[in-house]
């Protein structure tokens, strides 16, 4: 699921109609996993971490794909049956792509504007949604749903200062009015609508139903997060001494941080099965709280928080799992 391309930077996806070309012709992978290939060894020297950093990934092309995914889990989800367990392996794959995309698109740092535009545009499609009402509603949110929203919100969030204006308004002579632009990114231009009929799973049933089932070692995960982390740690203080390769040093502990992240998402988005999975699941959450606490961005603390929120819609869940989903997380500051 890997492409590079020097325009917009490395795909995690492919350019097609579909997250694949053909069915059967390419395997689906984690595009966290894909990600992560730069630093992908057990102890990443200092190099590995800044290239992984350094890495460009397109991820106005990983948003479009998030929204499309989730657009195409809600299509296949309409056509299937009451006690389909083929589609119902399709829909949770589908939906374990997408949100992993989405974890990738919110923790990847700004670095462009076009990073930023994917950010923004991704958190405005997904997610927990606040519709607009009249004025004469009486508005009413629940604590969960409005938590929710706080998180999204801080996952998807970039700096004001580097967002140029939007699009400016038609002058009285231009044209083309029909296709004036009216935001910086259209993430749905040309995506298929959200209803309907399936646009591609229904015909990659078995690759979709493989991915579903091919759930990474949680636990090598979580080992993996708290061993990025201790690294991170370690290289900043050794960056506050003031040695030649100060700067490296804080970009490899930069990267370093962001696959702690990346990883504590993949053990919170894919499904739990047992005890013991729902046992790492807390687990991450507690090392999360505590980085809360180091003083890690806000940003990456929100976006943990937000996929494990939308992991817990997965349909490949086993029933009455979504009620142990819910997690002691501290409030963010």
């Amino acid at each position: 699921m890997t492409k590079n391309d020097q325009d917009g930077g490395r795909l995690l996806t492919t350019r097609s109609d579909g997250p694949v070309d053909e069915p059967g012709k390419r395997e689906l992978r984690d595009p966290i996993a894909a990600a992560m290939e730069l630093a992908d060894s057990e102890d990443p020297s200092v190099q590995e971490l800044v290239a992984f950093r350094r890495q460009q990934i397109d991820l106005k092309s990983a948003a479009r794909q998030a929204k499309n995914l989730h657009s195409e889990e809600f299509r296949v989800s309409l056509v299937r049956e009451s006690g389909d367990d083929v589609l119902e392996a399709v829909c949770g794959g589908v939906e374990i792509m997408s949100i992993s995309l989405a974890a990738l698109v919110a923790l990847w740092p700004c670095d462009t504007l076009d990073q930023a535009e994917a950010k923004i545009a991704l958190g405005e499609k997904t997610g927990a949604l606040l519709f607009k009402r009249p004025k004469d509603f009486a508005d009413v949110i629940e604590p969960r749903h409005a938590r929710r929203l706080r998180w999204k919100r801080g996952a998807f969030a970039v700096p004001a200062l580097m967002l140029p204006p939007g699009p400016p308004p038609p002058r009285s002579d231009d044209r083309g009015l029909a296709q004036w632009p009216l935001e910086r990114f259209d993430l749905v231009e040309h995506l298929p609508k959200r209803g309907g009929l399936p646009a591609f799973a229904d015909q990659q049933v078995a690759a979709w139903s493989r991915f579903a089932a091919s759930a990474p070692d949680l636990g090598h995960l979580l080992k993996r997060s708290e061993a990025m982390f201790e690294t991170c740690d370690r290289l900043m203080t050794l960056a506050e001494r003031g040695p030649d390769n100060a700067s490296e040093l804080i970009s490899a502990a930069e990267g370093a941080r962001l696959m702690g992240y990346l990883a504590a998402c993949q053990v919170m988005i894919w499904p739990v099965h047992d005890r013991k999975a729902l046992r790492l699941k807390r687990q991450v959450v507690a090392l999360i709280n505590t980085r809360g606490e180091e003083g890690d961005p806000p940003t990456m603390q929100a976006a943990v928080r937000h996929v494990t929120a939308e992991a817990a819609w997965i349909k490949t869940l086993p029933v009455d799992a979504r009620d142990d989903l819910v997690f002691d997380w501290n409030e963010l500051v």
